[in-house]
C-alpha cells in the first residue's frame, strides 16, 4: 500500500473504533457529468479523511490484502446514490 492509502487505513480504523463498529457505508453519489463524491458512514454518521481521493480501486486494495472484506450491498433509496456498499473490518485489523 502506498502512503495515502495507509493514512487512510489507518484514520478508518481509529474512527471505527471510536464508533465501535467493525462496519462502514461506502457510498458513491452522481452530482452531475464527471462529479461522483464518495463518503463514509459509520453508524449513520459521515466520517471526514485527510486523503480525499479515495475511490473503489483502494477498497479493492483493503480488500485484497485481507484488511476488509465485502459485507452487503445495500439498495440505493435517492436518486443520486449510485452505489451503497457496506464492508467489514476483519477483526485482526491487519
Amino acid at each position: 500500500m502506498d502512503k495515502r492509502l495507509t493514512i487512510f487505513w489507518n484514520e478508518l480504523l481509529a474512527q471505527c473504533e471510536s464508533h465501535n463498529s467493525v462496519e462502514f457505508i461506502f457510498k458513491i453519489e452522481y452530482w452531475g457529468i464527471l462529479w461522483t463524491p464518495w463518503f463514509i458512514y459509520v453508524n449513520d454518521e459521515s466520517l471526514k479523511f485527510s486523503a480525499n481521493d479515495i475511490n473503489e480501486h483502494d477498497i479493492a486494495i483493503l480488500i485484497k490484502n485481507g484488511y476488509i472484506e465485502f459485507a452487503e450491498e445495500l439498495t440505493p433509496i435517492d436518486t443520486i446514490d449510485l452505489e451503497i456498499k457496506k464492508y467489514r473490518i476483519n477483526k485482526t485489523g491487519k
